[in-house]
């Protein structure tokens, strides 16, 4: 500005507008375009690794989210099965949990396990014969009874409160196939392996497990309600 007023004081005014009025400014214009310049091949590798390291933190930090929530999601569907069996085997009026005692897929009262209970209505996937009747129902990873009333001699009892008196889950994961049993009604945990039902004659150990990843039950552990150290098992004891 003072530049400008020093040389209007001076100059006609017609000069002025035709000629730069501040060299000064003139040079810094130039000088400052001298300087503007692209980015040079070593800052530009330098940020693609910056973005790389960046990238690479990120993913590693949304596989762990993505474990944590197949964990929790796991552990929720596992409280709710606990929650399914309690009320079956509250309503049965026994201590039976499917496939035990009055539920039992074995005619046990001719102590036969080669015979189908008679009072048992097997679904069509159960197969035809007796030995593959019992091989179905008794899957440990079948929850068919939690879905379907086992048979006409479980009707329920409005007066007593006994009976079967579902169904006790809403869902199913259709059919699933577990070792020799052929496809049962089970469940698919969020590692899309059977949920399996272990010990259910001992109350001590009668406990809920989910396979994990590796499709693979791994067995008992330290205690009942634990897996095996590094197994991707998850466990929940049913009456603990």
């Amino acid at each position: 500005m003072r530049c400008l007023l020093f040389v209007l004081s001076f100059v006609p005014v017609s000069t002025v507008l035709r000629e730069n009025p501040c060299p000064r400014l003139k040079s810094r214009r130039r000088a400052g375009m001298k300087h503007e310049s692209g980015f040079t091949l070593l800052e530009l590798l330098l940020v693609i690794a910056l973005l790389s390291v960046t990238a690479g933190i990120m993913v590693q930090g949304y596989e762990g989210v993505q474990d944590q929530g197949r964990y929790d999601a796991t552990r929720f569907e596992m409280a709710e099965l606990r929650k399914a069996l309690l009320q079956f085997r509250r309503d049965s009026g026994t201590n039976d949990f499917p496939g035990q005692g009055i539920y039992d897929c074995t005619d046990a009262a001719n102590d036969n396990p080669a015979s189908a209970n008679p009072d048992m209505d097997f679904p069509a996937e159960a197969g035809n014969t007796d030995a593959e009747k019992i091989a179905w129902c008794s899957s440990p990873a079948n929850f068919w009874m939690l879905f379907a009333q086992p048979g006409p001699g479980f009707d329920w009892n409005p007066d007593t409160h006994r009976g079967w008196h579902g169904p006790y889950l809403q869902r199913k994961s259709g059919m699933i196939s577990y070792l020799t049993a052929g496809n049962v009604w089970g469940i698919a945990d969020p590692y899309q392996s059977p949920f399996i039902l272990v010990d259910l004659d001992d109350d001590d150990k009668a406990r809920i497990v989910s396979i994990g990843p590796d499709n693979t039950y791994d067995g008992e552990g330290a205690s009942p309600c634990e897996p095996p150290a590094g197994s991707d098992d998850t466990v929940l004891c049913l009456l603990r």
